[in-house]
């Protein structure tokens, strides 16, 4: 995304095209929508969209990022425990996706091979590399760890998104626990 200072313009401008792009993600597929369908809905200007964003995929990628600040925010998990670190993120992805289900349904459900479920992957397997580097025990590299872990839990997180979250976030974390093998 173009660097700028964000005043309430922009904001309003980011807002709609974000809430344009998610409209769109719940009729089709990210990689089916063009760049005029998203200007069109948000009914912003095609010149306006490049002064903010070099393409719909600068335009997703700032979307999801957005969409997953309250998660940094949240991130004042002190745990010196790197398994409690990583259910407590996990429980709090899964909070946000309840508070989010329609954003979380038009990338999951109806567009299981986007690049927004990449930038979701990816967000969660950094937050738990960043933590993995402040680890003094760790006897593999960070990326090959968070990959194998994350993989897992990202794996059960929308099998219990994509089943209907019947389960309370506390029993699956509690699956995650079991799978990972420490309680």
């Amino acid at each position: 995304m173009k660097e700028k200072k964000e005043d309430l313009r922009i904001k309003k401008t980011h807002k709609l095209l974000c809430d344009a792009l998610f409209s769109l993600l719940q009729e089709k597929p990210f990689e089916k929508i063009k760049l005029n369908e998203i200007c069109e809905r948000s009914m912003v200007h095609k010149t306006t969209f490049y002064n903010h964003f070099d393409d719909k995929y600068d335009l997703l990628k700032y979307a999801l990022l957005s969409l997953q600040k309250e998660l940094v925010i949240e991130d004042k998990d002190e745990s010196n425990d790197i398994i409690d670190y990583y259910c407590n993120l996990a429980k709090r992805y899964m909070n946000h996706i309840k508070k989010n289900k329609e954003v979380y349904s038009s990338l999951v459900l109806y567009n299981k091979d986007s690049i927004g479920m990449d930038i979701l992957y990816n967000n969660f397997k950094l937050d738990v590399e960043n933590r993995l580097k402040d680890e003094k025990n760790v006897l593999l590299p960070a990326n090959y760890i968070s990959n194998y872990y994350v993989s897992g839990v990202f794996a059960v997180i929308l099998e219990w998104f994509s089943k209907g979250m019947k389960e309370d976030e506390d029993t699956i974390i509690s699956y995650i626990k079991l799978l990972i093998g420490t309680r």
